[in-house]
């Protein structure tokens, strides 16, 4: 448990200045140390030695904006033998995501308030057997600025192992069409599933929903669409 005296230092970690206001689940990400950490200096150290974090040999699988944890926490619960590592920025999800972990006692899991495109700075070689990137931003006109491009497959081609997959969710078809024609120029890499209906096909029973595809799913009826993508 944090004291108060780490929870009002805590702001160093992002700011360089003080603020008259915070964000207050700032201040709690103080509380979850088992199964939260923001400290760049702390997770740039465990490159190459997240077993050792994790106190097994058990292969890791790393979700990049895994918002408040549904889904990575789903994974880690109902898979013991293997380790998770969850990415997000903010400060509420992370908490929510911690909560969540803390509540159900998961020794499996870990989230940590970094970037995507940062992987390369805490992860090692061969270090992750796979990744899930769900509902990331289209975004739609700026296309160039999306996470799924071939700077994602370079950084892959260092932390993955082979055999390894990504595994994609999106509800943007141009995304999903999008991603089906940049693996054709990338090498290494195979889709060896896909689909533009996920929760209509035989993987449906073993998908665990994220957040968002609840409440997508409740208020919108467009298909969800799923690619698994296998480095050779």
């Amino acid at each position: 448990m944090g004291t108060v005296e780490n929870k009002k230092e805590v702001w160093q970690y992002f700011f360089e200045k003080p603020k008259k206001n915070y964000n207050k689940y700032m201040f709690e990400m103080v509380e979850y140390p088992d199964y939260l950490m923001y400290d760049n200096e702390k997770v740039d150290s465990y490159k190459g030695k997240w077993n050792e974090f994790f106190g097994n040999d058990n292969d890791i699988f790393l979700e990049i904006g895994c918002g408040s944890g549904n889904f990575t926490v789903g994974n880690a619960e109902k898979f013991k033998d293997r380790n998770y590592i969850a990415l997000e920025l903010r400060f509420k999800r992370l908490v929510l995501g911690a909560r969540k972990s803390q509540k159900r006692h998961l020794k499996n899991i870990l989230f940590i308030r970094k970037r995507g495109e940062t992987v390369l700075e805490f992860i090692g070689e061969n270090e992750i057997s796979g990744m899930y990137i769900n509902f990331p931003d289209p975004w739609e006109g700026e296309e160039h600025k999306r996470l799924i491009n071939k700077e994602l497959f370079e950084r892959m081609d260092i932390i993955l192992k082979k055999g390894g997959k990504l595994y994609f969710k999106t509800d943007h078809q141009q995304y999903y069409e999008d991603v089906l024609e940049l693996l054709k120029e990338i090498d290494g890499y195979e889709v060896v599933y896909h689909t533009d209906d996920l929760h209509n096909t035989e993987k449906a029973a073993e998908n665990i929903k994220t957040e968002f595809e609840q409440l997508f799913l409740s208020k919108h009826n467009m298909n969800i669409k799923y690619v698994e993508i296998e480095k050779k």
